[in-house]
């Protein structure tokens, strides 16, 4: 195990870690998020309103901010260590690297949807609405990175520092989390569209990517940029029809293709290690974001 994944698993001992404060931290993250987070969303099913995307995407961001909530209450008052322990090891966000993984996973993803294209031509058509996008623009600027913060902190943080304390086997601990991850996520319509298994393997392949990163890295920021640009291409950039998440993108698909995605996702995360970390070791100075003097 590398120092910098030791430092960071070793977060969780700042705190009280008894099983039970883990079991009951579960549970709490848990009410907040389905049982309180939902309530505007299921409002809106029952209020005999017309469907609006907009407020549906509202509606379930701000399941993600209970999440968050949850998250605070049990981190602070069940484990007694502060919030920023389950980011890195000085407890202080570091935009540069947050910068470079959404920079990276930009990249990588806008190159996705074009080789798909160019093997795909009849799949992606132009659904740009100007009046309709500018308006989700501004929600999924707003939502989509709090959004994605919060699930890292969960699943890459919260998660993995307590599997650390069951085994130091880092490849273990990540497998682990990817499962936790996969879990509320097979919830999607398009698991019901496409089979369980093939999207079980698209979410466990994502979460591997965001676990593998956050672990060699020794924080989370990585994750971070590369989870929000990840969603916000989605919702902005190239959406696909029947997902779980209905946006204004400017092209969208007539329909997911999994296997396409799957194989894509795990070449493209093979390129991201290797433009990160190769750097990274070339210029293991600069990986803060600062040039060491």
């Amino acid at each position: 195990m590398s120092p910098q994944t030791e430092q960071y698993l070793d977060l969780a001992r700042q705190g009280r870690n008894e099983w039970w404060r883990y079991a009951l931290g579960v549970l709490i993250i848990a009410f907040f998020w389905l049982a309180l987070g939902y309530v505007p969303y299921l409002l809106l099913l029952g209020s005999g309103l017309d469907a609006d995307p907009m407020l549906d995407f509202v509606a379930v961001n701000f399941s993600i901010f209970m999440m968050l909530a949850g998250l605070a209450l049990a981190v602070r008052l069940i484990h007694r260590r502060p919030l920023a322990s389950l980011l890195a090891p000085d407890a202080r966000v570091d935009w540069g690297r947050i910068g470079r993984g959404a920079a990276a996973w930009g990249v990588i993803a806008a190159v996705i949807v074009v080789i798909e294209h160019l093997l795909f031509p009849d799949r992606y058509y132009l659904s740009f609405n100007p009046e309709r996008f500018f308006a989700f623009l501004v929600l999924v600027l707003a939502l989509t990175p709090i959004q994605s913060a919060t699930e890292e902190l969960i699943f890459r943080g919260y998660a993995m520092q307590g599997f650390g304390l069951l085994t130091r086997r880092p490849a273990l601990i990540a497998v682990l989390s990817s499962l936790v991850f996969t879990a509320p996520h097979l919830l999607n319509p398009e698991v019901e569209r496409h089979g369980a298994l093939i999207m079980a393997a698209n979410y466990f392949a994502i979460g591997m990517l965001l676990a593998t990163v956050t672990l060699r890295d020794g924080r989370l920021e990585l994750a971070i940029g590369l989870h929000a640009v990840n969603n916000t291409f989605l919702a902005l950039v190239a959406n696909y029809e029947s997902s779980a998440l209905m946006t204004e993108s400017v092209f969208t698909a007539r329909e997911l293709d999994p296997v396409y995605a799957l194989v894509a996702l795990i070449t493209g995360a093979l390129v991201f290690h290797w433009w990160i970390f190769r750097r990274a070791s070339e210029n293991p100075e600069r990986m803060s974001g600062r040039v060491a003097k």
